[in-house]
């Protein structure tokens, strides 16, 4: 057991051996092979896993060390994610660092240290352990004396070395040891792709990467954790992080910015392991209610001009260093899933490398091995798919911005053409109409006076068939306004007679 400690890590020594028996907060878990408990000989020991309980630590040294700005020794998970959150409850609960995995090198790359992870996760939720909750007081075990105590009833002057009888079993099988009521479980080791990978897959989330390479081995050194179903905590079902994802949505963003900087030199693979971001997206991603919330606020962080600038460059109309500015706050926005397009892998990594670590194009051509053409290539694809999410949610609201002249808007006539020229001949008939009837005023000075009627019947018709009677009508003055002037001078001259003189019948 203590060779394959040794030989996994150039850490370990085989002096461990006395650190591991006088540590009480140290236990190794073994994986072993089958066993046959009928031959009295030792089994394969196939993994090693050394496990280190932390926690349980007390809110009022939480708030010491957070002023003192000094950790402690020991514990490093608990006053790491205390310096780095500021939080005092995460102290005070109960932990296990996994400290080394060591699997035996005829074994490796089988799943051995894959199942190892997994068995203890299962036991330390209690779903190995066959003991029932009545056999409390009997898994009880005897608390050690304190080093006063043992130095006054023994003495190793006095101590006679002898082999014993009935010692303990070496290893106790799981299903034989209550496990200890645990939140999570933790890792710390030195930031490399495949062991990232190795925690990744057994649903570890990463909550602090240091900003300073290790000077011996030049790696970042990286801590995570999984939370472990525990009946403490009301969180959702669904989030398989539990009362931690709060807490790796903000690391998610810190580590982001940081890429630009402090981790600029990192791998992109290694980048896009730790971020870990969603790039399938369904039609219900991209409809819903936090996407749209986002979306309010869009005039916020692009222009109208903004758009304007990425529609040029996805109809490809200007070069890429035109909308290169926008690049970065695109690339922000999409790795914390505000923009729900789907992207390749490759997509998504050249995003990362222009937007997030800003490398040249020199970089990315040397480490993800493409050329050139091909990057602008994936560049304008990604262009026109995030471009055509923005404008297809914003741009009623994007249009509303841009000056504009003022538009008249043409509404339509209640009355039809025709009906209208129907009205209009109308109207014109009823003029000439008006024109070719008389004027009953212009007939009235032929009228005849009141005695008429009496001259005829007294008066003889002379042979020349006219009659002359006298009028009593007055003289007809036609009004000014009625006629042309014209017609008052044919009125007047023509027409016009005095009293006394007569008429032809």
């Amino acid at each position: 057991m203590m060779a394959l400690c040794v030989s996994s890590h150039y850490k370990n020594s085989p002096n461990d051996l006395q650190l591991l028996a006088d540590a009480p907060a140290h236990h190794l878990f073994v994986l072993l092979g089958p066993v046959d408990e009928s031959k009295n000989q030792l089994p394969d020991i196939l993994c090693v896993v050394q496990v280190c309980l932390e926690g349980q630590i007390s809110e009022k040294s939480a708030i010491r060390s957070l002023r003192d700005g000094h950790s402690p020794h020991g514990d490093q998970i608990p006053w790491k994610f205390c310096e780095q959150f500021r939080d005092l409850v995460f102290p005070t609960l109960s932990g296990a660092r996994i400290v080394r995995i060591a699997v035996h090198p005829n074994a490796m790359k089988m799943g051995y240290g894959s199942a190892a992870v997994e068995l203890l996760t299962r036991y330390f939720e209690g779903q190995l352990a066959s003991i029932s909750e009545g056999d409390d007081e009997l898994d009880v075990e005897a608390s050690p004396l304190k080093v006063t105590e043992a130095a006054k009833k023994a003495s190793l002057l006095e101590e006679q070395i002898k082999p014993r009888a009935n010692l303990p079993p070496l290893l106790v099988p799981l299903r034989d040891r209550r496990p200890e009521r645990l939140h999570y479980l933790g890792v710390s080791f030195g930031l490399t792709l495949d062991l990232f990978r190795f925690w990744r897959k057994h649903k570890f989330a990463p909550f602090y990467i240091s900003q300073i390479q290790s000077s011996v081995t030049g790696e970042h050194t990286c801590m995570l954790l999984k939370p472990l179903n525990n009946e403490e905590f009301e969180v959702s079902e669904s989030d398989e992080l539990g009362f931690f994802a709060p807490f790796y949505k903000d690391f998610r963003i810190r580590f982001s910015k940081l890429l630009s900087d402090k981790f600029k030199k990192m791998d992109y693979k290694l980048a896009m392991s730790v971020l870990n971001p969603k790039i399938n997206f369904t039609e219900v991603d991209s409809s819903g209610s936090s996407a749209n919330g986002y979306l309010k606020k869009l005039d916020s962080v692009f222009s109208p001009y903004d758009m304007e600038r990425l529609r040029a460059y996805t109809d490809n109309l200007v070069d890429f260093n035109l909308v290169y500015d926008l690049c970065k706050t695109l690339a922000h926005h999409y790795f914390q899933e505000k923009l729900p397009v789907t992207l390749s892998y490759v997509q998504a990594s050249v995003l990362l490398c222009l937007g997030l670590q800003e490398s040249d194009f020199s970089t990315i051509e040397r480490q993800m091995q493409l050329e050139r053409g091909q990057i602008h290539s994936l560049l304008l694809k990604v262009g026109k798919k995030l471009y055509k999410y923005l404008n297809g949610i914003a741009a009623s609201e994007i249009e509303a911005t841009f000056p504009r002249l003022k538009e008249r808007v043409l509404e339509p006539h209640n009355v039809s053409v025709d009906e209208d020229l129907r009205e209009a001949a109308k109207q014109v008939e009823e003029q000439m109409r008006a024109k070719i009837e008389l004027d009953p005023e212009l007939l009235e000075q032929f009228a005849i006076g009141g005695k008429e009627a009496e001259a005829l019947e007294k008066s003889k018709i002379s042979s020349s068939g006219i009659i002359s009677i006298e009028t009593t009508k007055p003289e007809y003055k036609p009004k000014p306004s009625g006629f042309d002037k014209t017609a008052k001078k044919r009125g007047h001259d023509k027409y016009s007679s005095k009293s006394h003189k007569k008429r032809r019948a």
